[in-house]
């Protein structure tokens, strides 16, 4: 008999245990999402003009297609579109009682490219939440994202600043 109420007793420990739960960090991996490369612009076809407007006429090949091709790499100011230029913007600092999540967020041009975690719980389960979070907004495109089970309150709290920095563009 007494050997019973121990094993239950134990029992009934281990199972809280395993229900309290929380996963430590997670090693090698990153809440940041990467912007992707910019585009390349290959100078082939903005080449062939700078020859044809080239003054002086040259006998020697070799130098004549590295001064044409500078100009080709890089357009001059005048004719840069700003709406291609980043735009970085922050949410608001939300908190719940497993920690602060704030975002910050890089646009360029409409598209959401980027977003860097400033504030982030650095326990429990939104260390695994905050990367599908992530990655779900970009894909989206705005916070109109799905919460993750079990970190219910940092995917509230994360959806909150991305709303903010999101309007925050808004007002740019």
């Amino acid at each position: 008999m007494k050997k019973t109420i121990f094993v239950v007793a134990l029992s009934i420990a281990g199972f809280i245990s395993v229900w309290r739960f929380e996963p430590g960090p997670v090693q090698h991996t990153s809440a940041v999402a990467q912007a992707p490369p910019p585009p390349v612009t290959a100078p082939s076809t903005s080449a062939a003009p700078a020859t044809t407007t080239s003054p002086s006429p040259s006998t020697s090949a070799g130098p004549a297609p590295s001064t044409s091709e500078a100009p080709a790499t890089s357009p001059p100011p005048s004719t840069r579109s700003t709406r291609t230029e980043p735009v970085i913007t922050r949410g608001s600092a939300e908190s719940s009682r497993y920690g602060t999540v704030q975002v910050q967020v890089t646009f360029t041009g409409a598209r959401l490219t980027a977003i860097t975690l400033l504030q982030a719980p650095d326990s429990g389960r939104s260390l695994t939440a905050l990367p599908k979070l992530q990655e779900e907004a970009i894909n989206a495109q705005s916070a109109a994202i799905d919460t993750i089970t079990g970190a219910t309150e940092t995917s509230e709290s994360y959806k909150k600043s991305l709303q903010a920095a999101i309007d925050a563009r808004g007002a740019r």
